[in-house]
Parts: C-alpha cells; structure tokens; sequence
C-alpha cells in the first residue's frame, strides 16, 4: 500500500483533474474543425512525451532500463493507444454521455483488481465513495436510457478495463523505473504506435485552421500536463485512490463548459456535481 499522500499530493491531482478535463473542451474545438482522431492523439501523447522528458534534462537524468523494462514500457504505451482507440469506439456509436459514464466504471475496476492483488482493501467506505461518486457522474452527465450499441458498450467499457491495466500495472511492468523516466518511456511508445499507425492508414492530417491549431495545442498541452502529472504522483496517492480522485474529470469539463461555453447547468446536474466532491472528500478522509 502507497504511502499517505500529503495534501499537496492531493491538491496536485486535483489540478491533472482540471487539466485533463480543460483538455476535453479543447478537443471538441479542436474535432469540430476537422482535426482527425490519430493526428489528436499524436499530438497529445508526444507533447506528454515532451513535458516529461524536459523534465528529466533539467534533472539531467538519463533514463537508463534493462531489456524486460523496456519491454513493459512498450505494453504500457499500447495500453495508452488501446484506450484512446477504444474509448472513440464507444463515442462514436453511443451517445457521449453514456460513453463516458461507461468509462468511469474503471474506478470499480481498479478497486477490484488492486484488493485482488494485495494492494489495496476493499474496505467499505472506499465502496460507499466510488457508488456516491458514479452516482454523481449519471446526475452531472444527464444519462438517459436510449437504443445502446453494443459494440460502443464494450468500446466504452474496454476502455475503461484498459486505463485499468495501465493504472495498476505501470509500477509491475518497470518496477526499476522512476516516475518521470517510466512516464518518459510509456509516453515515448504510445507517441510511436500512434505515429506508425496514423502513417500507415492515412489518418494524420494537420489542421488547416488557426481555430483547429487552438483545439489541438489546448488539447495536447493540457492533456500532457495533467497525464504526466497524474503518472508522477499516482506512486504517492496508488492507484485506487488516484481513481476515486479522477472522477472529478467530468465535472471540471461541466463546470468549464459552463463558464467558457455558456453550457448551463441544471440544479440536478449541479448537486451531482456536489456528490462526486463530497465522494472524493469522503474516501481521502475515511483513508
């Protein structure tokens, strides 16, 4: 078990939170005019593979792994490029609120799967947080029951079983790794498959707008910044806790869209919006 983060750990996650959820209104500008899916996601995963590599050259760290080490690096980059792969999946056949609620199933997931390994217990209160905080997410995200695809279904919930993988394996697959230098190479792979994938299908396409460059550098800068700094302090939080935390994502991107966007919240929206705040509180001080 990880030891107790202090509140600057927690406060840091809280602004990747931010960030991240910053990113996903940057990404609608960024769609809306023409920016297609592998050149976003290049773009993303090279600019994460950027911050942190600066990171390790003002540190002046060379990040120095055995063969086995690389090889877990590589698996953790396709983990990267499977979720973003299929997370568009389940956008693209269901509505998007009901691709992202299925998505944030993952919490549960990561608490099953890190209690089934021994490295966190599946205590009562943390089942109670996660339930309050899904509960706020169907509130924030207005789910209704509509016609559900299935492929989108397991697009959506794959997705959430490989951001899964990815949280809780990262320190098993290069355990003789630092944060930055793992992060650097995990990073580093994705932005190569995505690179070698894109190239070959013919998907990489640079915008042709100055409104279209504004969506894909909003969208890589701040996805990078806070998928890094999630990387670096999750060894801090774990990964259970790290989860519980990143339901607030959704409600930043609602609370964002209201204030940039003009997006208005409904008071249901809005109290679940105070669920999901109250849930994350309530696991760090049941912790």
């Amino acid at each position: 078990m990880p030891p107790r983060p202090s509140p600057a750990h927690l406060a840091g996650l809280l602004l990747c939170a931010a960030s991240l959820g910053s990113a996903h209104v940057f990404a609608r500008l960024a769609f809306g005019h023409g920016v297609s899916l592998f050149t976003a996601a290049l773009s993303r995963a090279g600019c994460a593979a950027l911050i942190v590599g600066l990171l390790l050259l003002i540190r002046r760290t060379r990040p120095a792994a055995s063969r086995r080490t690389l090889l877990g690096t590589a698996v953790l980059g396709l983990f990267v490029v499977g979720q973003t792969l299929l997370v568009q999946v389940g956008v693209k056949r269901l509505p998007v609120t009901v691709a992202l609620l299925l998505f944030y199933t993952y919490p549960f997931f990561v608490a099953l799967v890190s209690a089934r390994l021994g490295d966190h217990k599946l205590s009562r209160s943390l089942l109670i947080a996660l339930g309050l905080a899904f509960t706020g997410l169907v509130l924030v995200l207005g789910v209704a029951p509509e016609h559900i695809d299935p492929v989108g279904v397991l697009g959506a919930v794959g997705a959430a079983v490989v951001f899964t993988g990815t949280l809780v394996l990262t320190p098993r697959l290069a355990p003789d790794l630092a944060a930055p230098a793992r992060t650097f190479m995990m990073m580093s792979a994705a932005t190569a498959f995505l690179a070698v994938i894109g190239t070959g299908s013919g998907t990489l396409r640079l915008p042709d707008s100055a409104v279209a460059w504004t969506g894909l550098m909003g969208l890589s800068v701040l996805y990078g910044a806070g998928i890094v700094g999630l990387f670096l302090l999750m060894p801090r939080m774990g990964p259970v806790h790290t989860a519980v935390v990143l339901n607030l994502e959704p409600v930043f991107v609602a609370m964002i869209a209201w204030v940039a966007l003009g997006e208005a919240l409904s008071p249901v929206q809005m109290a679940g919006a105070g669920l999901v705040v109250f849930a994350v509180i309530y696991a760090q001080l049941r912790r």
